[in-house]
């Protein structure tokens, strides 16, 4: 004890009657501030502990070192049929369950089976497995981005969705970048930027890069304002706030650099009311992480166009081609999730337009961001009859699943971290 609370001279001075005053440091005083320090930085990390676990949905089972194993074998099969130039027909990889087996699969979408699946292959067909795991070919139009849909066709096939200006700023409306001319997007959420002091947090809105930036620049500038409605709206609309930050996103081709998120969040202006809610759905009380997602699990979400739909986890771990209509391009997303419409409630669970909604599952947690899918079915594939009449008039005939009507999401742990963002909840 005498040597860790020892004292030190620092100097010394005289007293002025002869003697000296000497100044003394005390080792206990290193020791106190040192604890003290200690205990607020494990104060710290607990309650950011804490609170990173009260926000996240408990663990459901799910044998995740089975899917780890069946994640590798997928990014096999996606290099060898998803690299450009090989195949013009097959866009999407992912994992599935196979009907009634619980067992995962690795499903193959294809754009039109009735094309030749790559080139030169006539009329070779999938293998049925690939070391040990079932393959599944899937028929489904190739995804694009949801960020632009006509005024006028939108108001009378979707009446629900909300596209007018609203005095109190809430999740689920229209809204986009002030240079997206004719085009239109759906604010999802409410954010804050991670911060590691105790300060008051700014309120942000959370929403896709194609819907919250202008991807032709390189840079965010002071001319990056949100329009509330988007500025493709009839009603008028007026700036709510700034472009902060946004994931930049990739159309080189090239699927060892892969995209994983498309999402982008800006400043809410102060003087703005806002409720941290969802139409239909309520407020969001956490988020769900990545490897938590649950293949078939229910989801909901409530978009600028569709308003409120439901669905069902589809796919995960879905590496997907993109198609970005305003400029003719492709980029490959990894590791995404597709979402299938609940029928026969709902026919589509996106349209154009619904590019930015939160996907929320039973819960109210944040599952992903919807950023693609399917906005209008090809006229090449309409006229296709359902599988499941095909099965019932005819069981012996072998037929494809066709998945319309879709949505893709990023997984909403991947937007976070990525952004250094947390939800509003």
């Amino acid at each position: 004890m005498l040597i860790l609370l020892a004292r030190h001279p620092i100097f010394s001075r005289s007293d002025g009657k002869g003697g000296m005053f000497y100044y003394y440091y005390y080792d206990v005083i290193t020791w106190v501030v040192g604890a003290l320090a200690l205990a607020w930085l494990i104060w710290y990390l607990v309650s950011r502990y804490r609170q990173a676990r009260a926000f996240r949905r408990p663990r459901r089972s799910t044998n995740y070192q089975l899917l780890k194993q069946v994640a590798r074998l997928k990014r096999e099969l996606s290099s060898r049929y998803l690299r450009p130039g090989v195949s013009n027909n097959i866009h999407a990889v992912g994992i599935g369950i196979l009907g009634g087996a619980n067992e995962y699969c690795i499903q193959i979408f294809i754009n039109d089976a009735n094309q030749e699946l790559w080139t030169g292959s006539g009329a070779a067909a999938l293998p049925n497995s690939y070391r040990g795991v079932p393959i599944v070919p899937i028929e489904m139009p190739m995804a694009s981005f949801l960020a632009d849909a006509g005024a006028s066709l939108t108001a009378t096939q979707y009446p629900n969705g909300i596209r007018e200006r609203q005095e109190v700023i809430i999740g689920g409306i229209s809204g986009a970048n002030t240079n997206l001319t004719g085009q239109s997007g759906t604010i999802g959420y409410f954010c804050t930027r991670k911060t590691r002091l105790p300060r008051r947090k700014e309120i942000c809105l959370l929403s896709n890069s194609h819907v919250f930036a202008d991807l032709r620049k390189a840079n965010v500038d002071d001319g990056d304002l949100i329009m509330q409605p988007s500025p493709g709206e009839p009603s008028s609309n007026r700036p709510i706030g700034t472009l902060v930050h946004y994931s930049a996103l990739k159309f080189n081709g090239n699927i060892s650099e892969p995209n994983r998120v498309d999402a982008a969040f800006a400043r809410l202006w102060a003087p703005l009311q806002h409720q941290p809610l969802i139409p239909l759905i309520g407020a969001v009380k956490g988020y769900v992480a990545t490897k938590d997602i649950v293949i078939g699990e229910a989801v909901r979400k409530f978009g600028r166009t569709t308003g409120y739909t439901e669905g069902h986890v589809f796919s995960i771990c879905l590496d997907i081609w993109i198609r970005y209509d305003r400029t003719g391009q492709s980029a490959f997303f990894q590791d995404q999730f597709l979402i299938e419409p609940a029928r026969p409630r709902f026919n589509k669970f996106v349209s154009g337009g619904d590019s930015g909604s939160l996907l929320i599952d039973a819960d109210q947690h944040a599952i992903g961001l919807i950023f693609a899918g399917m906005s209008e079915l090809p006229e090449s594939l309409r006229s296709v009859p359902d599988i499941k009449v095909i099965a019932e008039t005819d069981p012996a005939v072998e037929t494809l699943k066709k998945i319309e009507g879709y949505g893709v999401a990023n997984p909403i742990n991947e937007v976070l971290d990525r952004l250094k963002i947390d939800l509003v909840v």
